[in-house]
This record gives structure tokens, sequence and C-alpha cells, in this order.
């Protein structure tokens, strides 16, 4: 494959990748996120070292912004579902912190309150 074709396929493969990302976020099924986004990521980092060393003719240019579009409209609307879930796990794991400091202080061992 070509490194023009190999870009415009990196592009072609992160763009569903956020739409099944997206799809995923909007159901709350957080758990298959970080799969995809290491393939996202992947397809990236590739692209990084391909992309300069390409030249994409008009058509070819077209699509990729299309493509990129998609991409950062998806990516857009899963970091605004995801952030209030880290911030609420932030959270969490602030009070189970001052929790555990708490019974630190106070001589109870850091497992007594474990399940």
């Amino acid at each position: 494959m070509g490194s023009q074709s190999e870009v415009m396929h990196c592009y072609e493969q992160i763009a569903p990748l956020t739409e099944r990302m997206l799809v995923l976020a909007r159901a709350k099924q957080w758990g298959e996120l970080p799969r995809l986004e290491g393939q996202c990521s992947s397809m990236v980092e590739r692209l990084k070292d391909i992309e300069p060393l390409s030249t994409l003719d008009e058509a070819q240019s077209a699509r990729k912004y299309v493509l990129l579009g998609r991409i950062s409209a998806n990516s857009s609307e899963i970091v605004g579902m995801i952030m209030p879930q880290l911030s609420k796990l932030v959270g969490v794991m602030k009070s189970l912190d001052r929790q555990r400091s708490l019974h630190k202080a106070y001589g109870q061992p850091d497992d007594a309150y474990l399940p």
C-alpha cells in the first residue's frame, strides 16, 4: 500500500471508530471505550509518521477534511460525555483518600472497611 492510500486508509478507519465510541458513550458503556481509543491512537500515531511524507490529490484532500469533521464532532461529543464521568471518579477517589487518611489518623487499618 502506498503512503498516499495508507493516509486515507487511516482516516477511513478512525472515523468509524470514533462513531462506535460515540454510540458506546451515549449508551454509557464505558468499558469498551479504552480499547477503541487505543486503536484510534495507534492510527493517529501512524498518521504522524506517514502523513508529512505524502501528498494528497484534491479529491483525497476534500475527503480527508470531511472525515476530519466527523472525527472532530464525534470526539467533542465523546469528551463532553466523559468529562462528567471523570469528575465523578475523581470525587470518589478523593473521598476514598480522605477516608483512608482519617482511618490511618485514628489507628484503624486500611483494610478494616474493605468488602
